[in-house]
């Protein structure tokens, strides 16, 4: 075997050709690789939440003084031998209010719960357990009767009878169903037994103090009828409801 010596010149250029070769090629990787780690990128992401729960409010207030008490009295005042209350008055009138977050809205309903000396009778009943029955005839869902005393137009009846005032406040879906306070005011009977809806909304109550619900009630004793005396009453039950 013939082998090839080389000088030491050569031996050293050649040592210095393969090591710079090397160095070229370490170079060459390091400016390739280095920019793809410096562009890589790397992202997660977490979401933020909170339930903020349904809840509802009321409160009914029956003789003024805002104290918002349940068993108050409201007093529609005395009736000497025949007359009327009259028509839709604040004085006259239990305030309800209503405050709820809920986006689908509420429901405000009424119903008689007992009387003097009788339970879900719908009259009023005095402490001799003489009557003044419910206002108007058929359904108590009916709410679109104005007053009168007597379907067949005389003067020998007596009865009372409810609605809600145009001036409540806050979202109504029906806002003429009781029409406008004393101009075109309709009157229906509290629904005995089961709670029936007077009031609706679709929508979540006004802010801060929520919306006020004014429910005005009306008593009359017509020209021919002898009413006995007494303190007439019953018990009305306010129920407020999401939806």
């Amino acid at each position: 075997m013939n082998t090839v010596s080389l000088s030491s010149e050569r031996r050293i250029r050649a040592i210095t050709v393969g090591f710079t070769a090397v160095a070229g090629l370490y170079l060459m990787a390091a400016f390739i690789a280095e920019p793809m780690r410096g562009f890589a990128s790397l992202s997660e992401t977490a979401i933020v939440q909170v339930t903020v729960a349904s809840a509802i409010g009321f409160s009914c207030d029956a003789n003024g003084d805002n104290s918002r008490g349940s068993g108050e009295t409201l007093s529609l005042g005395t009736i000497t031998f025949t007359g009327d209350t009259g028509v839709y008055s604040d004085n006259r009138a239990v305030k309800c209010r209503v405050v709820t977050n809920n986006i689908t809205g509420y429901t405000v309903g009424w119903r008689v719960v007992t009387g003097s000396g009788g339970t879900a009778t719908g009259h009023l009943i005095s402490q001799y357990e003489d009557v003044i029955p419910p206002f108007g005839t058929g359904s108590a869902s009916n709410y679109t009767k104005t007053w009168e005393l007597n379907p067949a137009g005389t003067q020998n009846d007596a009865r009372w009878g409810g609605r809600v005032s145009s001036t409540s406040s806050g979202s109504d879906v029906a806002p003429m169903l009781w029409g406008t306070d004393a101009s075109s005011e309709k009157w229906a009977r509290v629904k005995t037994g089961a709670t029936l809806t007077i009031r609706q909304s679709t929508v979540e109550s006004q802010g801060g103090s929520g919306d006020l619900i004014k429910i005005g009630f009306r008593a009359a004793i017509g020209t021919l009828k002898l009413q006995p005396t007494g303190i007439y009453q019953t018990t009305v039950t306010f129920t407020a409801a999401t939806q």
